[in-house]
């Protein structure tokens, strides 16, 4: 694959598949870049997405506004400065600068002096839903930015039909495309074998009872399934241990442009299933910020109950295991032209494989202006 995709595209490549400039992630498309309590009214916040330093604040009406995090007068550093109403300050020399990135006043200018249309910073469109300030980070005068609403998860946009609870934002220490990967659809029945697994009954409360198999007795039963691959976790009597994963009958994408993972789970056998669904994007080419959420149906004051019930007692626990565990899996990889020049894939792996191919073609695709976008039925409920 990498010598055809290098010969027909005449692109350099950093690692095997990996033409350069991927390793910083797809530009224009909308990123969870902060989550909302974390942008304050009157004070910017810096953050640092796709190799890029940006800088966001709240206009006066509370919206959220993104720029490139360094002042084109000197070069400080806007997060630095002050919010004056809908404007950011550079605390050095007093440039003011909209959300736009125009500047709108240089203090020892007139209010018409024609140096305000010749100087800018870069701004980026940005908005909020479910929780999160959202940036579309890109050229969004080469490839302009979709309705927010329409690229990410339906739940989102729909808070009288579903309840959500968010996880904390986690900085993995290796490139996004190998996060990414963390989640193949068949290591989490030996990797979380202790953390995912329960025992197949009925649960009335608290923590779940674990699995009285011991590892050294399971073995793994790979399922090809309307999703790909599926591992199966069996005891040595064959029957199947309880991990939650769903084989059939669940919609839209494992993977979906431009770095969501999408999987429903039923965390003990007789519970309503949720939908985790994973941002995992760069920071810059060796950390990668993990973002994640988890999502049940719920329309009722009672559903909402019972959903907060198994989230205190059961599901949120288990998720900061799971993620600690491929997180701690992934940071052992080394860089990334190390581990893909030394891997040796197996056939479950297709799937990596797939996703591979997904985001390398997303990223040449744009080399030849044209972008594509994930369509609703990608982002749908899956259950």
């Amino acid at each position: 694959m990498a010598n055809v995709m290098s010969q027909a595209r005449k692109v350099v490549e950093i690692a095997r598949g990996v033409p350069k400039g991927l390793e910083l992630g797809l530009r224009n498309y909308w990123y969870p870049v902060l989550q909302s309590e974390e942008l304050v009214a009157g004070k910017p916040t810096a953050f640092k997405v796709l190799g890029e330093a940006l800088t966001a604040w709240r206009d006066k009406a509370g919206h959220p506004q993104v720029v490139r995090d360094k002042c084109p007068h000197r070069g400080a550093k806007l997060s630095a400065g002050r919010v004056l109403e809908d404007t950011l300050q550079c605390a050095w020399h007093g440039l003011r600068f909209n959300g736009r990135g125009s500047c709108v006043m240089i203090p020892w200018e007139a209010d018409d002096s024609k140096l305000l249309s010749e100087i800018s910073v870069k701004s980026y469109p940005a908005g909020e839903l479910g929780g999160y300030i959202w940036a579309y980070i890109g050229e969004p005068e080469k490839f302009p930015h979709p309705k927010l609403a329409d690229c990410v998860p339906e739940e989102l946009s729909k808070p009288e039909e579903f309840i959500c609870f968010r996880m904390p934002t986690d900085v993995w220490q290796a490139n996004w495309l190998q996060a990414l990967e963390s989640s193949d659809s068949y290591h989490a029945v030996m990797l979380h074998s202790d953390s995912q697994a329960v025992a197949t009954k009925t649960w009335t409360g608290g923590r779940p009872q674990k699995v009285s198999v011991p590892i050294e007795n399971r073995r793994m039963k790979i399922v090809k399934s309307s999703q790909g691959y599926r591992g199966v976790a069996l005891g040595p009597d064959g029957a199947p241990i309880h991990h939650g994963h769903f084989l059939e009958g669940w919609k839209g994408e494992r993977w979906t442009l431009p770095c969501l993972h999408t999987i429903p789970l039923r965390p003990v056998p007789n519970a309503d299933p949720y939908a985790s669904r994973l941002f995992q994007f760069p920071i810059d080419a060796t950390r990668t910020q993990s973002v994640r959420f988890l999502a049940w149906r719920a329309t009722t004051d009672a559903e909402r109950a019972s959903r907060k019930k198994l989230w205190d007692e059961v599901v949120y626990q288990r998720q900061i295991e799971v993620s600690s565990e491929d997180k701690a899996i992934i940071e052992t990889l080394g860089d990334l032209a190390e581990s893909r020049s030394e891997e040796y894939l197996l056939y479950p792996d297709h799937d990596i494989l797939a996703i591979r191919r997904k985001m390398a073609d997303a990223f040449l695709s744009q080399m030849d202006g044209t972008r594509p976008l994930p369509d609703k039925s990608a982002l749908v409920y899956p259950v």
